[in-house]
This record gives C-alpha cells, sequence and structure tokens, in this order.
C-alpha cells in the first residue's frame, strides 16, 4: 500500500477538497482494489458530493469484503436515505443495530427515517436510545481520562 497516497487522500477529505480526495482514493483502488479503508472513504467522499449512488456502490464493494461493520451499513443507509430509497434505508439501519446495539449514529439516523414516515413514536423512542448512548460513551471517555462523570 502506498501509504503517502492515502495519508494524501484522507487529508485532502478531512480539509474539504472532495474532488481531490476521491482522484487520490481512485489511485489507490487501481493498484488495492479491496483496500477496505479508502473504498469506505472514497464512498463518504461521493456522499458529501450528493452522489449518493456512488458511495453507494462503494459502500456495496466495502460490505463484500467485510459485512460487519455497523459504520458502512448506517452510511449506505443514509444513502439510500437521501434517495429516498427508505425501504433500503431501513434495513441497512436496522443491520447496523444488530451488528452493533451501542452505535447510536443508526438509532439517530433510524429516527429522521421514523420521523419522515410518520412513526412518531419511534422516531422518540430511536432519538431517546441515541442520546442515553451517547451520554454512556462520554462517561466512559471521561472516566479514562480521570475525570469522575456525574448525572444530574
Amino acid at each position: 500500500m502506498d501509504s503517502d497516497l492515502m495519508l494524501e487522500a484522507k487529508t485532502a477529505l478531512i480539509n474539504g477538497d472532495i474532488d481531490k480526495s476521491i482522484e487520490l482514493f481512485d489511485q489507490v483502488l487501481k493498484t488495492e482494489p479491496e483496500n477496505e479503508i479508502a473504498l469506505f472513504s472514497r464512498g463518504t467522499a461521493k456522499f458529501n458530493q450528493k452522489d449518493y449512488n456512488g458511495a453507494i456502490e462503494d459502500f456495496d464493494a466495502y460490505i463484500k469484503l467485510k459485512p460487519s461493520n455497523e459504520k458502512v451499513y448506517c452510511s449506505r443507509g443514509n444513502a439510500y436515505f437521501s434517495l429516498q430509497k427508505l425501504d433500503e434505508a431501513l434495513e441497512d439501519f436496522n443491520r447496523a443495530i444488530s451488528i452493533n446495539p451501542q452505535y447510536p449514529t443508526a438509532y439517530f439516523s433510524r429516527s429522521e427515517l421514523f420521523n419522515q414516515l410518520g412513526e412518531k413514536e419511534h422516531a422518540e423512542e430511536d432519538k431517546l436510545v441515541a442520546e442515553q448512548l451517547q451520554r454512556q460513551i462520554s462517561q466512559a471517555y471521561f472516566e479514562t481520562q480521570g475525570i469522575m462523570y456525574q448525572n444530574f
């Protein structure tokens, strides 16, 4: 793997130079078509450009290589959601949650989908679960830093 090229691609993505990041991830994937990080990152860049179908293609390729990552299912679900493919989005959000029931982003995303479907009760339940998970994650982080966390 050309680690310098990957670093440059990631840096471009972080800095918001989406076109450059896609071009660089394309170069990485020409020599390493199964580079999971490049596939996920390029899919994220395409999503940021609102190229939802392109993002889904990259997320699909990632899933073929590694079908147990909740983040990629959630990302693909958001791409489907953006395309108003709500059944596919719901399926991906559910899959993300089944892989990792402690992943708050999937609950937040599914909550938005339920809101759009008019299922306000389910939307609120998912939002509450997501918020609780975020609090737990924050508390655990602070405790690892030697800071005691107190609920009020």
